[in-house]
């Protein structure tokens, strides 16, 4: 079966019309009728109708059966194409969120850097729902994400790293500072700057909403994290993060959230599923392990 006569059918599904496939493709609308014909004749069954005027096209049934597959193979292609390329270039496109990246990367760096792995790693940053869809595309090879639940998809393989907690984030000044704590239920009041939806935090926000049985006042949301955190310093809202989003140079309060049960944010390391395993990729892969278990161990009360 001819790659090319698939894509020819595959556009005539799009336009339904041979002579705009013809042009898109730069070649005849003989070509064209051929390789649907070809098509036909090896799957012994009718793809499309055409009227006497050729100016309509219908497919059948038979006919989106086979769309719908070439869509699969061609997207499948294309990302085998992409995974030749880098092999051949040797890099490792890495997808990293900006807030596991800024907690977990100068670390790792010293990892990638003392194994000779930092040029073979492109860092790619995104939110963790955006860096998924890369991943499922194939765009990205690799990469840390943050979730709520853990990452089920049969196109990808996805190793369960550390788990965090969602907290309540104040200025010092704010009258909840100087709590150890604070049940959600207490803040209906409160007005909220948040994370948007290019990150799971939303996810996990609705969570605990649901759980308090109230809609929080939501005055402000995106996808900047530096923003929010001068929104927050300056009091004109409080935040909710993970806890590894603040560190001591923010100067802001995190505060533990007493609820049970309550979501947890997971970070994971996500591969696609049946990829060709190089060597980069598995020391990268190991060494993620590693220094993640190292991370669990330092966290492990004696």
């Amino acid at each position: 079966m001819n790659l090319k006569d698939l894509e020819y059918f595959q556009r005539l599904v799009r336009d339904k019309s041979f002579t705009k496939v013809a042009q898109a493709f730069h070649v005849s609308q003989p070509t064209v009728t051929y390789a649907i014909k070809r098509l036909e004749k090896e799957l012994g069954a009718d793809l499309i109708i055409r009227d006497q005027s050729h100016r309509s096209v219908v497919i059948t049934k038979a006919g989106q059966i086979l769309s719908k597959h070439i869509s699969n193979m061609l997207k499948e292609l294309s990302v085998a194409i992409r995974e030749i390329d880098r092999l051949k270039e040797e890099t490792l496109e890495f997808g990293l969120p900006p807030i596991i990246g800024n907690y977990y990367f100068p670390k790792l760096s010293t990892f990638l850097f003392k194994n000779d792995l930092m040029e073979h790693v492109n860092l790619i940053d995104g939110g963790s729902k955006d860096l998924y869809a890369l991943l499922k595309r194939g765009k990205i090879d690799m990469a840390l994400l943050g979730s709520t639940e853990p990452i089920r998809d049969p196109e990808l393989y996805s190793e369960l790293l550390v788990k965090k907690q969602f907290t309540i984030v104040v200025s010092p000044e704010h009258p909840l500072a100087q709590r150890k704590s604070v049940a959600f239920s207490e803040l209906e009041h409160e007005s909220f700057v948040l994370l948007n939806e290019h990150y799971v935090h939303p996810i996990a926000f609705d969570k605990f909403s649901q759980q308090a049985h109230f809609e929080p006042k939501i005055i402000y949301q995106s996808s900047n994290l530096n923003i929010l955190k001068g929104m927050i310093k300056e009091q004109v809202g409080i935040g909710f993060l993970v806890e590894l989003a603040i560190n001591a140079d923010d100067h802001l309060v995190s505060i533990p959230i007493e609820d049970r049960p309550q979501p947890d944010f997971l970070i994971s390391l996500v591969q696609r599923e049946n990829v060709l395993q190089t060597t980069y990729r598995n020391q990268i892969s190991q060494i993620i392990r590693e220094f993640s278990d190292v991370e669990k161990t330092a966290q492990t009360p004696e």
